[in-house]
């Protein structure tokens, strides 16, 4: 292993106000679903009911992404990000008064977290195209490190901040907790400064996506990995995001469990990412999708029937792979991927990945009412490492980078 160029991100102003604004904002993202599960096992909801409001989410980010992605690429990134975070403090703060004075309805919950996913999708691909503007090449995997592991730390402190208030208040507050969130971001974005920006002139908009999808094509490498996450979020994480609070209920835990669970996991997930951003492998994308099969470690608990402790070990584990796969993954496409284009095949990044998520989430309740728990988390397991091998036979995966021809 290599370490990379001497970099210090955050001694560039743009990117501070960006990593302060977005560490209060992925807060308020990681207490909001366990805002929606406790508001939803609480009184009672089955797995699917639980799994239809979380699909919603993620449907509105594999709908919107590419959209997101376009208007990214032909606005001010800044100018899209602030518009993001205005409509998801709206819409959180709607559920929090919905939640608070009535019991509103399975329908009522996913269409609000529907606008909540809707706003994320304009919100990423504008990020992640931003972070390339306002940092030196030298400093990218410097900055994808710190902002993977701001990510990580809100991971951290969302779930066990969200598991403490639910010891003295209930789900309503945390979503009015979460509208906050997105009211300090938004401030902070108004303290970012943008380079001066002169995208391609616009053309139709269909052009435009094509153009992201070709520049997918171009790149095999990109497009196997893309393959590869909608699989393993829809056999993999979706049955296992579903479960581990019905699975920890079941246990006769507390309610808080759950967010300290993913707590412990976050913490995995910070070590990976600093340490991704230290030392980058020869062979980033081989070492990168080798160590996300400690995902499976989390179903393969569930389906041992570990205690809520064991739990938290193997969340940890589980996040410990993935860490770094984000680091390097996120440098890779800021480095291979033109910037004008940038945008766009981030959103593609997003969705793509997303798609099957959705269908995952909603098919996991029938799926173990027809075949039961123990099958479904055998197949999470046993899909988390092969398809995480598999991509490694195309050329350019292993490198995360074109392959260089022979001569």
């Amino acid at each position: 292993m290599t370490a990379p160029s001497d970099a210090r991100p955050l001694a560039v102003p743009a990117f501070r106000w960006l990593m302060a604004g977005q560490l209060v904002s992925a807060i308020g993202d990681q207490v909001f679903p366990v805002a929606v599960a406790a508001l939803i096992v609480g009184r009672g909801g089955t797995a699917a009911q639980l799994g239809i409001v979380l699909a919603a989410r993620v449907a509105a980010l594999v709908i919107f992404s590419l959209l997101g992605g376009v208007w990214a690429d032909r606005l001010p990134r800044v100018a899209v990000l602030r518009a993001a975070d205005l409509l998801r403090l709206v819409a959180v703060a709607v559920l929090a008064v919905f939640s608070a004075s009535s019991r509103p309805s399975i329908g009522v919950l996913a269409a609000l977290v529907f606008v909540v996913g809707a706003g994320e999708a304009f919100f990423r691909p504008a990020y992640g195209a931003l972070l390339p503007t306002v940092l030196p090449e030298s400093s990218l995997a410097a900055g994808n490190s710190l902002s993977v592991a701001g990510h990580h730390v809100a991971l951290i402190a969302g779930p066990g901040l969200a598991g403490l208030l639910l010891l003295v208040t209930g789900p309503p507050m945390i979503f009015a907790f979460d509208a906050l969130t997105f009211a300090v971001s938004f401030a902070t974005l108004l303290r970012v400064t943008e380079p001066a920006y002169q995208p391609e002139p616009r053309r139709r908009m269909a052009h435009e996506m094509a153009e992201g999808f070709a520049a997918v094509r171009s790149r095999p490498w990109v497009a196997a990995v893309f393959a590869m996450a909608s699989v393993q979020l829809l056999l993999t994480v979706a049955p296992a995001t579903v479960l581990l609070p019905l699975v920890l209920r079941d246990l006769g835990a507390s309610e808080s469990a759950y967010g300290l669970v993913l707590a412990v996991g976050a913490v995995g997930g910070l070590l990976g990412a600093l340490l991704a951003g230290r030392f980058e492998p020869a062979h980033p994308g081989r070492v990168g999708l080798l160590g996300i099969i400690a995902f499976a470690v989390l179903p393969l608990a569930m389906l041992a029937g570990a205690s809520a402790v064991l739990l938290a070990v193997a969340s940890f584990v589980a996040s410990a792979g993935i860490g770094p796969f984000n680091v390097w993954w996120d440098t890779a496409l800021q480095r291979a991927v033109p910037r004008d284009l940038l945008a766009r095949v981030v959103s593609l990044d997003w969705m793509l990945s997303l798609s099957l998520l959705p269908l995952g989430f909603a098919l996991t309740g029938p799926a173990v009412a027809v075949f039961g728990q123990g099958p479904v988390l055998v197949s999470a397991v046993g899909s988390m490492v092969v398809t995480s091998l598999l991509p490694l036979w195309v050329p350019g995966v292993r490198d995360f980078r074109d392959p260089v021809p022979p001569d």
